[in-house]
């Protein structure tokens, strides 16, 4: 037999060893079908048998044939490996991937499919979904996550509130959060002092804190220590009790203010005429406190929820007006609370000169303009 036969037979034999070998293969994946995943054992196995054939002639062939053998049966596999298209990239051939378009990236498994399960059967991958407890049935989109849901119903989709469980009614950002008007880390709807001025520290309500719990806060409190259980003034600091008359009143000024009716229907309001501060200032003076006193009484008589709101002219700038105005209503607001009506009963808010209930165009009308008015929110 010539040389050239001889080698043509071998090659032929190492090819039917290679099937063999990738079959018998040390490590072979019958899972998925692709048998040809170990090229060195198609060249080992394409060498023995054909270096065998050639021993049969003599050692020549024989070394011929084993070169030959094993070179084929490497090239054979790697060829037929490479030739496994897998369209999504997940490394399982499309003959067998069941699961043909898995996202990248995503693990999967022998048969192409995600490992992570989706618990929610919403069809989107536990990795992927950013909505894992989506309800049996629910249209959702990419991210697992019904694009109108809103369970809060505040407005804002689930998949972009960050406060999901707003209470009904609230008003909220765009982030599905409450909102926070004046920025003392208080939501307007638990914010009695809804214009409390920037910097000043706000307690749980959202009003300036009173460390010496006497009724004033701190912003307006001349005296920031005074004694516990202290009668004081609008000003913080502590004052002597009114000299009795002979009929064992405090005093006609007294009587006069309280003369004045504090309307108890909600949505009724009132100019507490007679309540003045200092120039520039949320000091009350001393005139205002015996009319405040008898409004006070009715307000404890009563228990209607009141906003105390503070109004003031046109003059100078509109941010430092409403400022002012927000801290004369809030004076009001401790002078009251000092006097024994409940402060849960009050709210306090400045509108500067947003509200003129006269013309700014002579001293008279900015006068009338510069008041502080009794709103009653909740009547009896």
């Amino acid at each position: 037999m010539s040389l050239i036969k001889r080698v043509a037979l071998l090659g032929a034999v190492a090819v039917l060893a290679t099937g063999c070998a990738s079959i018998n293969s040390v490590t072979p994946d019958l899972s998925t079908g692709d048998t040809f995943k170990n090229p060195m054992a198609c060249a080992a196995a394409g060498a023995l048998l054909a270096g065998g054939v050639g021993a049969v002639e003599n050692r020549e062939v024989m070394a011929i044939g084993a070169v030959a053998g094993g070179l084929l049966g490497w090239w054979a596999c790697d060829q037929r490996e490479k030739t496994q298209a897998d369209a999504d990239g997940d490394g399982v051939p499309d003959k067998v991937d069941v699961c043909a378009d898995t996202p990248g990236n995503t693990k999967v498994g022998a048969n192409g499919c995600p490992i992570d399960g989706d618990t929610d059967g919403d069809g989107v991958p536990d990795s992927m979904d950013k909505c894992a407890a989506t309800p049996m049935g629910t249209k959702v989109d990419e991210n697992g996550c019904n694009p109108v849901a809103d369970a809060d119903a505040d407005g804002v989709p689930d998949i972009a509130d960050l406060c999901p469980n707003t209470e009904a009614g609230a008003s909220v950002l765009p982030n599905g959060c409450e909102k926070d008007s004046d920025g003392d880390g208080i939501s307007d709807s638990r914010d009695r002092c809804p214009g409390t001025p920037a910097g000043v520290k706000a307690g749980g309500d959202g009003c300036a804190v009173d460390s010496d719990n006497d009724g004033v806060s701190d912003i307006l409190d001349r005296c920031a220590d005074t004694r516990p259980g202290a009668q004081v003034d609008a000003s913080g600091c502590e004052v002597m009790a009114a000299p009795m008359t002979k009929s064992g009143g405090a005093g006609a000024a007294g009587a006069t203010a309280g003369s004045m009716e504090v309307p108890t229907t909600a949505g009724a309001s009132m100019v507490l005429t007679g309540v003045t501060f200092e120039s520039g200032s949320a000091k009350l003076k001393p005139g205002s406190l015996s009319m405040l006193d008898g409004v006070a009484a009715q307000l404890r008589s009563s228990g209607v929820k009141v906003e105390i709101s503070g109004h003031t002219d046109a003059s100078g700038s509109a941010a430092i007006n409403r400022a002012l105005s927000q801290r004369r209503a809030e004076s009001v607001l401790a002078y009251l609370a000092a006097k024994g009506v409940p402060s849960a009963n009050m709210t306090a808010k400045g509108y500067g000169s947003d509200k003129p209930v006269a013309p700014n165009t002579s001293a008279e009308g900015k006068a009338k303009n510069r008041r502080v008015e009794l709103q009653v929110i909740e009547g009896q």
